[in-house]
Parts: C-alpha cells; sequence; structure tokens
C-alpha cells in the first residue's frame, strides 16, 4: 500500500471517532495529516462529558519506511531526537523539527504508520 493509504485509514478513523482531520498540499515539512484529536475532559457540565478536539500533526510513513527512519531517530523527554542522520531522508530532518515545534507548543504530533500507533500515543496523553 502507497503512504497515502495509511493516510486514509488513519483520517477515516480520527473522524470516525468526532474528531476533524485534513491532508492535502501542504508547506514543505508539515506533517501529512493535521487533525482535531477528540479527548474527553474530566469535567463534567451538567450530566455530560466534555469532549474537546486538540491540535494533533501526524507524519505518516509506510511500515517499511517507518521502521528504517526510526533506525535513525529516537524519543527523548518527550522529542524526536536524530541520532543517526543517514537514516534519514533529506526532508525528514525538517519534518521532525516540525512534529518537534508542536511538541513544545502544547500541541500532540508524531510520526506513524497506522491508526493503532495514533491512538496508543494519544491513550498516553
Amino acid at each position: 500500500m502507497l503512504e497515502s493509504g495509511y493516510q486514509s485509514k488513519i483520517i477515516k478513523s480520527i473522524i470516525n471517532m468526532g474528531g476533524t482531520a485534513i491532508t492535502g498540499k501542504l508547506k514543505t515539512g508539515e506533517a501529512d495529516i493535521q487533525a482535531g484529536y477528540p479527548m474527553y475532559i474530566e469535567k463534567v457540565i451538567g450530566q455530560h462529558s466534555v469532549i474537546i478536539l486538540v491540535k494533533l500533526a501526524v507524519e505518516v510513513k509506510t511500515p517499511q519506511a517507518y521502521k528504517y527512519l526510526m533506525q535513525g531517530v529516537r524519543e527523548e523527554n518527550g522529542l524526536y531526537v536524530v541520532h543517526n542522520p543517514t537514516k534519514l531522508k533529506e526532508h525528514e530532518e525538517l519534518q521532525i523539527h516540525k512534529l518537534n515545534n508542536v511538541r513544545k507548543r502544547g500541541g500532540f504530533a508524531l510520526l506513524a504508520h497506522s491508526f493503532q500507533q495514533v491512538k496508543e500515543y494519544m491513550d498516553e496523553k
């Protein structure tokens, strides 16, 4: 399957949960998917829990490309750190920098090839 197929599956899953998600022609280095991911807040208004949409950026890779990329990248203190730049394509360092910028500003961002990865990441938050 092409990367676009993985993007479509992730987008459909986020929308099915009540979120929003788009992809398209974005600026160089921007994550493939820009989403509003639904999160429940402990606060209860009346008799309903509150759901908010939080900023989520997902840079989608095929499973093979993800595995290769992650040989050169690791997570430290909530940020992606490049430890072996030879495992990255030229534009991937910029993508990682932009994902880290989202994280530094309180948003959520990750590299992924499946909705399961996205869900596990967000469930940790």
